[in-house]
């Protein structure tokens, strides 16, 4: 049985440890284990994670990432797990990982548990879903060919041009929270947020295309472009990605989420991509027929489960009142 050890803080040694298995995943399964935004947070080496980490003799084989906010004075938790496929087949260190996750969660006074499961065929059919957790988000990945170059009809009147960093900034942030208002990733971004997603390493300022009415900003299409890596396993040829599409509420109706559409696909064409992928709420169906009716379909989802975990009987004050991340 894998033992299981609580960190409240992650040090560099465990972090290189962390990455190290994500990494050795990565390369087993082909793809990332974790979300994107927690796997950068990693590798820069943020230490400032609640971790709870399975090892079997000194190796580590399985890991929880925790980010934790609150609703009031009431816990949330979000959690991803990742164990090593040599100890997945029986569930066991998944199971045990989750079952210390849901202790730290009770003895910091109860609350909410989000788990987030990749690469879902069926999301009745997961370790989640046998515990008993219930599906409270699902996401789409969507995919299609890119062998030929759509051609965007633009409306008069309307320019589409490269984001401006710095210039655009106050506009971009306005459109993107009202068609995002509420939304747990893109909703409520604010100039520190738009600065960090800027500042990852795949992005490029060309990619972000924004359609303009005079000085109103009516919506945008910020695309990502995955190239060729030799280092990367598997490798493979550029994917393009729409990885926000927004449009602003107060000038839907017109056409221009399809128009966007298509001009970062045309981009995405133009910079190599033959496929083009992306993610949506199953909820947006209104998101979900414009990708469809665009070529896209749904290949699998990423499910988030959740489960309300009450506070632990007579649970000792500690730091896991106000735990780390």
């Amino acid at each position: 049985m894998a033992r299981i050890e609580l960190h409240t803080s992650l040090e560099q040694h465990v972090l290189d440890t962390i990455v190290e298995l994500l990494e050795e995943t990565t390369r087993l399964d082909g793809h990332q284990p974790v979300g994107e935004h927690k796997y950068a947070h990693l590798v820069v080496g943020a230490t400032g994670w609640t971790g709870v980490l399975a090892y079997e003799g000194d190796r580590l084989v399985g890991y929880a990432h925790t980010r934790w906010n609150a609703l009031g004075d009431y816990p949330r938790v979000a959690v991803e797990v990742v164990v090593h496929p040599q100890w997945r087949a029986d569930g066991r260190v998944a199971q045990a990982l989750l079952a210390e996750t849901e202790g730290v969660l009770a003895r910091a006074g109860g609350g909410v548990m989000f788990l987030w499961v990749h690469r879902v065929s069926d999301p009745r059919r997961t370790v989640a879903a046998e515990l008993g957790y219930e599906v409270q988000r699902e996401l789409a990945f969507m995919s299609r060919p890119l062998t030929e170059r759509p051609e965007p009809r633009i409306p008069e009147g309307v320019e589409i041009r490269p984001h401006r960093p710095g210039h655009d900034d106050a506009e971009l942030l306005r459109v993107n929270n009202a068609a995002f208002e509420g939304h747990p990733e893109n909703g409520n971004w604010d100039h520190a947020e738009l600065e960090r997603r800027r500042a990852l390493a795949w992005f490029d300022p060309e990619d972000l295309l924004m359609a303009w009415e005079g000085d109103q900003l009516l919506g945008f299409h910020w695309t990502k472009w995955h190239g060729h890596d030799a280092d990367e396993v598997p490798a493979h040829e550029p994917v393009g990605e729409v990885y926000v599409l927004g449009v602003d509420p107060a000038v839907q109706g017109r056409g221009l989420g399809r128009t966007l559409l298509d001009v970062g696909l045309a981009h995405l064409h133009d910079r190599g991509c033959r496929i083009a992928v992306l993610y949506v709420d199953r909820q947006d169906e209104v998101a979900v027929r414009l990708y469809e009716a665009r070529g896209f379909t749904v290949r699998y989802s990423e499910v988030c489960y959740q489960r309300n975990v009450p506070p632990a009987i007579d649970a000792p004050e500690s730091e896991l009142r106000r735990p780390a991340g």
